[in-house]
């Protein structure tokens, strides 16, 4: 594990990774000072529109980095494989939908292309020693796929950034969420902040079913990149209060082609609030099943924890 300063307001992280049951980590933190210009805190407006649950749709089938430290390259194409993004640009430089070898090694390639720029020594495959999600952003942008992106630092920029698409998070990994609940958590074991943090891990939120007496119980809902066999489908759920327990979060959010728009959310526009209020507002699912839905047909139990 290294922490520290480079010049220029850049700071990063290096963890010491932990490949268990042939599943890989690989986030490492890598934060540059310019990023805050860019934050949705900073926007009144933004912060001021109303919430409503939101799932978005995953055309692309979900990956599996197996070993590799890879998590930054899945989740970065993962995110291109789930509207908006695959629409306005997935469709174009991903394979078809059910390609899954062909996706994996895309993510592996742009997880390769994102050491060349990241902050730390050792470029893959002769290193092995995984990435940071600003670096896929910015060989991203590099490639022209994305426009550029944002960034959010607290639980309620989360939500408001779920409003428009999906969002990497760069996470902490605990042990203890290797192994979600039957619901899918992976924190529903009250001991997990004292179970060993094997690494860090890069994931895709895709949706949130908000909790109107106490949005820090809203649950959040993650793509992740250990194949279908894992959790639920190949997704987890956690708890917003469980993202303000965790340290070294980081969350960031592509835009392409013009998205995300001013007032544009989904398939509706809807009027800014007023007066301003990070309040929640009646459930809508404009974009498929609902985050409290699994995918098999079942209603899950957000409000129950293992």
């Amino acid at each position: 594990m290294f922490r520290g300063l480079l010049d220029k307001g850049l700071a990063y992280h290096k963890f010491d990774h932990t490949v268990r049951d042939g599943r890989g980590l690989g986030r490492n933190l890598w934060l540059d000072a310019r990023s805050l210009k860019f934050m949705v805190e900073n926007s009144l407006e933004d912060m001021s529109r109303p919430l409503y649950d939101q799932e978005w749709e995953r055309v692309l089938v979900i990956l599996h980095q197996g070993p590799l430290q890879s998590c930054t390259g899945n989740a970065g194409i993962g995110a291109l494989g789930t509207q908006p993004f695959y629409g306005a640009v997935g469709r174009e430089v991903l394979p078809p939908p059910n390609n899954r070898r062909l996706a994996e090694m895309l993510a592996i390639q742009l997880y390769a292309d994102s050491t060349r720029v990241d902050a730390w020594p050792g470029v893959f495959p002769r290193q092995d020693n995984g990435s940071s999600g600003l670096a896929i952003c910015k060989v991203l942008k590099s490639r022209g796929t994305i426009q550029a992106y944002r960034w959010a630092r607290t639980a309620f920029g989360l939500l408001q950034l779920l409003q428009d698409g999906p969002v990497l998070q760069g996470m902490p990994w605990h042990r203890a969420f290797d192994e979600p609940d039957n619901d899918g958590f992976i924190d529903s074991r009250r001991i997990w902040p004292a179970s060993r943090v094997d690494g860090a891990h890069e994931v895709v939120a895709v949706g949130v079913e908000l909790d109107r007496q106490d949005p820090l119980n809203s649950t959040v809902v993650y793509d992740n990149s250990y194949g279908t066999s894992w959790g639920d489908e190949g997704r987890f759920r956690m708890r917003l209060r469980t993202y303000e327990q965790l340290e070294e979060v980081d969350l960031k959010q592509f835009i392409v082609d013009g998205w995300p728009r001013p007032m544009h959310r989904g398939s509706r526009r809807r009027t800014p609030p007023a007066p301003p209020s990070p309040a929640i507002q009646g459930s809508v699912r404009p974009h498929g099943r609902g985050p409290g839905r699994r995918r098999g047909g079942r209603a899950g139990r957000p409000g129950r924890r293992g």
